[in-house]
């Protein structure tokens, strides 16, 4: 949906998100009017939060006098009202200094980097720092190859959306030929392709419990090769690390809710429930931002997560966020994402 608002009712948005940014409170239109010079009168500005809040843009809490954004207002906000937002400020550029210098110690590999930067970010943001290290398991299936290495051997190579690889030696009853083999390629990944390779394995280990007669040849020996080749993958569950969870706590609008804290922490205890959050930032080339109720979870409806892939070369290694309050300030925190994640690109890659 398109909202197209005038240089009026944006500037009193931008100047209503900045206020509750700043002090966590509703926000009222002699505030405005006295702190961010829009040139107009209280009552003006009240006319115009008023159509802000019909359009969906900002709320009452309660019955106070005040209006604070929704999820629309910030979507809106990080969409089209921040300024400058692809170039780093002038203030971050101290630390990122301070975090590559950090990060480019010689004994770490390349799990240690992110673990670290997520530390760090977590610092100097006073925010949640968030790692995803994903493995073929929580992974999406992409493609399999299948490589003769003789006459009944085979390398089987399956690798995940993310650039994850798993290869293994097959052998095999009979000989089969390289055309056949890339016949087997074929048909698997276009069944397969985009599936996640937990479901994908289990789609094979069902087939193969029907009746063979349901399957033309060729489908049941792609089929058996393919589940020998994902027999052995490893069943580690993802690695979701959280820095900083204190942080969480230091935001009075977040405390007031004690049970809902309770919930949001199990969540990430269960990893589960946002393992699928978490792939999006994998699959993604640009930075993420999920602000409240799109993260459609219950228990992170109070909160932003601004995440980004961190790669070496094309190969996905693992993302990298900071999750807070959805009144974050997102001029220093998705600058500082970005460059941080390209740092990361830049110094595994060398």
């Amino acid at each position: 949906m398109e909202y197209n608002l005038d240089k009026r009712g944006r500037d009193v948005l931008r100047a209503v998100i900045h206020a509750h940014i700043s002090t966590g409170e509703p926000v009222g239109s002699r505030t405005i009017a006295k702190r961010y010079g829009l040139g107009v009168s209280p009552a003006t500005i009240r006319n115009v939060m008023a159509d802000l809040e019909e359009m969906g843009f900002l709320t009452h809490p309660h019955t106070s006098a005040g209006r604070i954004p929704t999820d629309l207002g910030f979507r809106f906000y990080v969409n089209e009202l921040l300024e400058e937002r692809k170039a780093a400020p002038p203030f971050l550029h101290q630390q990122l200094s301070q975090l590559q210098r950090l990060l480019a110690r010689e004994d770490l590999n390349p799990s240690e980097v992110l673990l670290e930067a997520c530390r760090i970010l977590s610092r100097i943001s006073n925010h949640m720092g968030l790692v995803f290290i994903p493995t073929l398991k929580t992974s999406r299936f992409h493609h399999i190859q299948f490589v003769p290495l003789g006459p009944r051997k085979v390398l089987a190579v399956v690798i995940s959306q993310g650039g994850l690889i798993q290869h293994k030696t097959l052998t095999l009853e009979e000989e089969i030929t390289p055309q056949e083999l890339e016949k087997y390629s074929k048909l698997l990944n276009q069944e397969f392709a985009g599936k996640g390779l937990s479901e994908v394995r289990k789609a094979f280990l069902e087939a193969m419990e029907k009746d063979i007669r349901e399957y033309d040849s060729l489908y049941s020996r792609a089929l058996q090769m393919a589940r020998k080749a994902l027999e052995t993958m490893e069943e580690d569950d993802a690695l979701i690390h959280l820095e900083g969870t204190s942080n969480i706590l230091s935001h009075k609008e977040l405390m007031e809710n004690v049970e809902r804290m309770k919930k949001l922490f199990k969540a990430f205890e269960e990893k589960s429930k946002v393992v699928k959050l978490l792939d999006k930032c994998l699959e993604s080339e640009d930075l993420v931002v999920i602000i409240g109720s799109e993260a459609e979870m219950e228990e992170l409806r109070d909160l932003s997560l601004v995440a980004s892939s961190c790669r070496v070369g094309d190969r996905v290694i693992g993302g990298l966020g900071i999750m807070g309050p959805k009144r974050m300030d997102y001029t220093y925190v998705l600058p500082l994402i970005r460059e941080t994640s390209q740092l990361i690109n830049t110094i595994l890659t060398v």
